[in-house]
């Protein structure tokens, strides 16, 4: 039954069951439950290896490319998500990896294959010549800030989707549409792209629309200020809400299933 159940998700999704050693440390771990759409994306026989330890598999599960004990030390006394991506060479394939603790005792791994959307991106790019067009034509939208770390500038359809006018983002000097811990990382995250130029950087963070309710964000930083045409710290933004509301459910489908279905 839990099998059938994992199998309906169409992202890949795999359960990990923590081992404990002495004081009730984490010192190993077995393979739960692997539904078939992960073994579909990462290309690897997981069913193979349900139920064994990673001490007799290590190697065989490291190809996400980090310590998954290591994840769930560093995730569990929070039990918060965590997002990264992660290039297969082999298969030339762009994987969103998210992982959390359903509950103590357990990591549950979810797998994305988002290799149209990262080729997308490549394509149209950030570069200056294309700048204009990817501003009027994406489905993403744009924020614009000075040197001084205020918005001198918004694209249409971000201002469409928060209920602000282009002034009232302008004199919101304190970027106060943001969560507190999240005007502190965009003003670090501009600093870092002030410092380090040619580097982006990325991050997520909640939006306060003008009527109260609240949407999720994906972000990336590029300092375009030597841009001709542009001249700013330009943030690339993506709602990203939905997604966000996914991982809430997957936490609950998993949490239900582990009441349900004792492993």
């Amino acid at each position: 039954m839990l099998k059938s159940i994992l199998d309906e998700i169409d992202s890949g999704f795999i359960l990990i069951k923590i081992v404990y050693g002495e004081k009730m440390f984490p010192v190993d771990y077995t393979i739960a439950a692997v539904n078939v759409a992960f073994e579909d994306i990462s290309g690897i026989a997981l069913h193979d290896f349900v139920g064994k330890k990673n001490s007799m598999i290590k190697r065989e599960l490291m190809f996400l490319g980090f310590d998954w004990l290591e994840e769930y030390t560093a995730l569990a006394p929070d039990q918060k998500f965590r997002n990264r991506e992660r290039f297969l060479e082999q298969r030339r394939v762009h994987l969103r990896i998210r992982t959390f603790v359903p509950q103590t005792g357990y990591l549950v791994i979810i797998l994305s294959d988002i290799t149209q959307i990262r080729r997308t991106e490549k394509d149209s790019g950030m570069e200056e010549q294309r700048f204009r067009s990817l501003l009027e034509n994406c489905n993403e939208g744009f924020l614009f800030f000075s040197v001084e770390q205020t918005i001198t500038s918004a694209s249409k359809n971000i201002t469409q989707v928060l209920g602000y006018t282009e002034e009232e983002l302008k004199q919101s000097t304190e970027l106060s549409f943001l969560r507190i811990e999240d005007r502190i990382k965009m003003k670090e995250a501009i600093t870092n792209a002030l410092i380090h130029p040619r580097i982006a950087s990325e991050l997520e963070f909640q939006v306060m629309q003008k009527d109260g309710r609240r949407l999720s964000f994906e972000g990336t930083l590029h300092n375009m200020l030597q841009s001709i045409g542009v001249n700013s710290i330009v943030l690339k933004m993506k709602e990203i809400t939905r997604r966000k509301n996914e991982e809430l459910e997957f936490y609950q489908i998993t949490s239900r299933l582990l009441s349900t279905y004792p492993i």
